[in-house]
């Protein structure tokens, strides 16, 4: 089932990840950093906002509506009625800031940036909503409804002259297209008569703790483009938010892939069958995210200035390929904890510790990129990035394992280096090959290499997979 499911996930995820990355070349050739860079400014404001105010919401509904399946009107009403009580609350904080922001050009973006954050949210909880009913089929429709309406109209709107605003409006536009169609109908059901208090409270015992956890995270994410905004301009966020979205988007969508088909898998098995199930599953998780994960974080490294020349525009080029090392290795390290070792404090209902282990990591960041950012511009914020996740990956490691033991599948870890090494290996005479065909050579040749490999090894039985298949077909003939 998880095969299936990521493969499903893999178009659901994948052709939006492809539209992003396509929006990425595009907002490049028509923005300019300094308008790239207040851009990348609001997104980073409102993720931290979404973090803050409503993802303990995404959370609880992606753990909790399971067990709530044959009573979702009562819980979906409560959700409803906490996600309105936080529209509010950042009304009220939006006006408030627009009233005192000094900067005329960053007042105008308060109201859009609110309007963009409320879109969000609830486009995120109908995302998590889908992934939690394992119906990635959806999940896919939804996502690639918003993807591909955002960079029609944030692009048509940046070439007509509105900048950074037209492309926030079309992002915005593109959350609530996406929802219109395809999610209004799991709402129809609702009912303030139905709305839940100890469910609430449930909702925001496990949820809350998280918050703090994905705030601070996104403090370790997002805070150094903030940081650089701050200390040396938008011109310099922007250079550096690109740098960082390039490999982060990719191995952000690729990672993200396994975990929305593992994870309900993992905490149905839970639920239904035990922990020794949940135990067998998780195993299974652990090699399939690093399976993937690995050899794109490699191949990241060693094709960026191929990359960066094919997708980013002029300007952003340099930056990008000096960032890339860091930031590839930053973002693999963020994933594994993210979608793996943070598991054993979700699955053991102990979410709590993990706003600990945020913190730290958080404070290491912002230590580091107070320090670093004025002597070394966007390269500090990139060393202060990967510091904090190494820390953080390791504390989640350690302290995890007393709330939940999750399986450390090693021969199978040892296999896929092994594999991830000779792809680098058959990479390598490759490296001078400049332009669309010759990075269309490269991805081939490493898919393919590390393809062979992993049939080799019989990763994850897939070699066995394989022939059983291919001897299922022949008998069927």
């Amino acid at each position: 089932m998880l095969l299936r499911h990521s493969a499903l996930y893999t178009l659901a995820r994948g052709l939006p990840g492809l539209i992003n990355f396509a929006a990425l070349a595009v907002y490049t050739r028509l923005l300019a950093p300094d308008e790239y860079g207040r851009y990348a400014l609001v997104i980073a404001a409102v993720g931290l906002a979404n973090a803050v105010l409503f993802q303990w919401l995404n959370l609880g509904l992606l753990r909790y509506l399971a067990r709530y399946r044959d009573c979702k009107p009562r819980f979906l009403s409560t959700l409803a009625a906490g996600y309105l009580m936080v529209v509010l609350l950042s009304a009220m904080v939006g006006l408030v800031l627009w009233g005192i922001w000094p900067e005329p050009e960053m007042r105008s973006l308060i109201g859009l940036g609110i309007l963009f954050l409320w879109a969000q949210a609830l486009f995120d909880a109908h995302l998590q909503m889908t992934a939690s009913q394992l119906t990635p089929q959806r999940y896919g429709l939804l996502a690639i409804t918003k993807a591909l309406t955002s960079l029609t109209l944030g692009s048509i709107l940046a070439w007509w002259g509105f900048g950074a605003t037209g492309v926030l409006w079309g992002l915005t536009g593109g959350l609530i297209l996406a929802i219109v169609i395809w999610a209004r109908e799991e709402w129809r059901h609702l009912s303030p008569y139905y709305v839940d208090k100890e469910l609430m409270g449930q909702l925001i015992s496990y949820g809350l703790p998280l918050t703090a956890t994905f705030a601070l995270t996104f403090v370790v994410s997002s805070s150094d483009r903030l940081l650089l905004g701050w200390l040396q301009g938008s011109h310099s966020a922007g250079l550096y938010a690109v740098g960082y979205d390039l490999p982060h988007q990719i191995l952000g969508v690729l990672m993200m892939v396994v975990h929305l088909a593992a994870y309900p898998l993992a905490v149905h098995a839970l639920e239904q069958e035990g922990w020794g199930a949940a135990q067998v599953q998780l195993k299974k998780n652990a090699i399939g995210l690093l399976c993937i994960a690995l050899p794109a974080t490699v191949g990241l490294i060693l094709l960026a200035p191929n990359i960066a020349q094919v997708v980013l525009g002029i300007e952003f080029r340099k930056a990008a390929v000096a960032l890339s090392f860091w930031i590839a290795m930053a973002s693999f390290l963020a994933g594994i904890k993210a979608y793996y070792f943070d598991l054993a404090f979700q699955l053991g209902q102990r979410t709590l510790a993990q706003v600990w282990i945020a913190l730290v990591a958080a404070t290491i960041n912002l230590i580091l990129n107070l320090w670093l950012i004025p002597k070394l511009g966007i390269m500090g914020a990139a060393y202060g990035t990967a510091c904090a996740y190494l820390s953080a990956l390791v504390l989640s490691v350690i302290l995890g394992r007393r709330y939940f033991k999750l399986p450390i599948p090693g021969y199978e870890s040892l296999k896929i280096i092994v594999a991830t090494l000779a792809m680098g290996l058959a990479l390598w005479p490759l490296l001078s090959l400049k332009g669309f065909t010759g990075l269309g050579v490269q991805i081939l040749v490493g898919m393919v290499s590390y393809g062979l490999f992993v049939l080799v090894f019989n990763i994850a039985g897939s070699r066995t997979l394989l022939f059983n298949r291919l001897f299922l077909e022949r008998r069927i003939i």
